[in-house]
């Protein structure tokens, strides 16, 4: 088959090297290209792997790629391609399922007790005005506290196991409503009324785009920790800047759009109980190595007419 890998990152060229074997290759190293750009070196492709810090993979574009048989991403999210067009087309749209999860729910536990422990905030602080009075950082504990995870997938999962060690209470909503150990499945509702401390690992699509906003920030607790590495669309800034200024929300962890500076006047930085980062939640070398190895394996499934971690 022929294989055009688009990526940002050096270090894939040594995981892709058994494609080399029995199909032909080509690899590029960009980021942030144009439509046209990515034509020029995709046109004949029949394999296309890549992430959205390269391009957003628009119908308009995906046209001009008739002989695209399988789109390899390097993520989990699709949002950042046009799913529905792949369908029709007949495209199999293969993801990394699993391959971020470890890295993506400690991130989440990063942020969980930054914030809860105010140490970014004392820190800044302590830097840029030589801040000292340990009484005006004061923080919460999370043990024993009680957690809500929004989407109980591989990542949520993993969010789960490591709440378990602060002998948490754990609330879960789980769309196929299968049991998890340790976790009591309930409503939405409920699990906004009586988090301590909730995380979102959920995707975006029409449906959860502003999951969480002005009705939601009402229902939450007075002091609450929100933390979202899913898509930062999935909480209308507003409504959580809102809670924010009120004092009703702790503190909140987000990630904005991949490769997309933030606005130094962004409102998010107006406040120093929010952690703000452009997405990078799933940037450790061991997710690396399972990523890549992933596609490898996701290709040759398909090569041999039995595709996997299909969306």
């Amino acid at each position: 088959m022929n294989i055009v890998c688009l990526a940002s990152d050096p270090a894939i060229d040594a995981y892709l090297k058994p494609l080399h074997n029995s199909h032909n290759l080509t690899i590029y190293h960009v980021q942030n290209l144009s439509p046209k750009e990515v034509i020029e070196k995709v046109a004949d492709a029949e394999v296309l792997i890549t992430g959205p810090e390269v391009t957003i993979l628009r119908r308009e574009l995906l046209l001009k790629l008739p002989s695209l048989k399988l789109l390899s991403v390097l993520t989990i999210g699709t949002d950042w391609l046009d799913l529905d067009y792949c369908r029709e087309k007949g495209i199999v749209v293969s993801n990394i399922h699993g391959a971020t999860a470890e890295s993506v729910a400690e991130h989440t536990w990063a942020m969980i007790l930054n914030l809860a422990k105010r140490v970014n905030e004392f820190d800044r602080e302590a830097r840029l005005n030589s801040a000292y009075n340990f009484s005006l950082y004061k923080g919460k504990e999370i043990y024993g506290k009680t957690l809500g995870v929004l989407g109980l997938g591989s990542i949520g999962s993993q969010v789960v196991r490591i709440a378990k060690c602060f002998n948490m209470r754990i609330l879960g909503i789980n769309k196929s409503q299968k049991p998890m150990l340790g976790v009591e499945l309930v409503d939405k509702i409920t699990l906004l009324k009586e988090s301590d401390v909730i995380t979102i690992c959920i995707p975006l699509n029409s449906k959860t785009e502003n999951y969480i906003s002005s009705e939601e920030i009402e229902l939450v607790k007075h002091g609450v920790i929100i933390v979202n590495c899913a898509r930062e669309k999935i909480v209308n800034k507003m409504a959580l800047l809102e809670g924010i200024k009120s004092g009703k929300i702790f503190g909140y962890g987000v990630e904005t759009p991949i490769m997309q500076v933030i606005d130094q006047n962004d409102e998010y930085y107006k406040y120093p109980n929010i952690i703000v980062v452009p997405h990078n939640a799933f940037n450790t070398e061991d997710a690396d190595a399972k990523t890549y190895n992933l596609v490898v394996e996701n290709i040759e499934a398909f090569n041999i007419g039995k595709p996997q971690n299909v969306v």
